[in-house]
């Protein structure tokens, strides 16, 4: 009678288990193991943030570079993926706090080409200021500046420079806090193609870029200062 009571035992046993779904029935046979469920098992790692969205002012693009502000903001260039694509413009974007607060179209450039420079302000103009430098077409470039002003991108109307090449840097030749730009000029002697390549510099003052001056290349590195020789006349 002993032996009957425990088969009758063991099969009430097997058709409750066999009663359960599935996934019950798993995690109940699981639940054995040594270590199952141990609070130091690492949880699966989160996926990598996303960029921001795109700015509305540019549809297809892509963040290609963010440069971070001693204070803290973040100022990012939203480049186009298609190096075909001569209608977009590439698009700053301020950010304060990893929000992005205000973006800024630029007027002029070919929108998949360009690069930002920017530095913190410094004595005697602490005021921080990048320059946009793109491509225009095949022979031509612009440099244009941006202001950071009370949380806001300021683009003076002035505060851009153009050079028929592409070769442009931005940087602070004159040491007073605000960004200058290296061109080059082609005298054109006979034509672009035979002419001598110049080193121009721009100074940035009063909300605007003035030419300072002109240096033949001939091979020569870029200026690390503000020239004062005389610039080929334009043909």
């Amino acid at each position: 009678m002993a032996v009957i009571a425990v088969r009758s035992a063991r099969a009430a046993l097997l058709c409750a288990l066999a009663a359960l779904p599935v996934v019950a029935l798993l995690a109940a046979c699981g639940s054995g193991r040594p270590g199952a469920g141990d609070a130091s098992t690492p949880p699966a790692s989160p996926l990598p943030a996303s960029p921001s969205t795109s700015p509305a002012e540019c549809g297809s693009c892509q963040p290609r570079q963010t440069v971070r502000l001693a204070g803290g903001d973040e100022i990012r260039l939203w480049l186009s993926t298609d190096q075909q694509d001569y209608r977009s413009r590439p698009v700053v974007e301020l950010l304060v706090d990893g929000r992005p607060v205000q973006s800024w179209p630029a007027p002029q450039g070919d929108g998949w080409n360009g690069t930002l420079t920017c530095r913190d302000g410094a004595a005697p103009n602490p005021v921080p200021n990048c320059v946009l430098i793109d491509s225009v077409g095949m022979h031509a470039s612009i440099a244009e500046l941006l202001l950071v002003r009370d949380g806001r991108l300021v683009h003076p109307p002035n505060a851009e420079v153009t050079a028929d090449s592409p070769v442009m840097k931005a940087t602070d030749l004159d040491h007073d806090g605000y960004l200058d730009v290296i061109g080059t000029t082609n005298d054109y002697s006979p034509n672009y193609a035979q002419g001598h390549n110049y080193w121009q510099t721009f100074r940035y003052a009063d909300g605007q870029f003035v030419p300072t001056g002109c240096a033949r290349q001939a091979s020569t590195p870029a200026p690390t200062r503000l020239l004062s020789g005389t610039c080929p006349p334009q043909g």
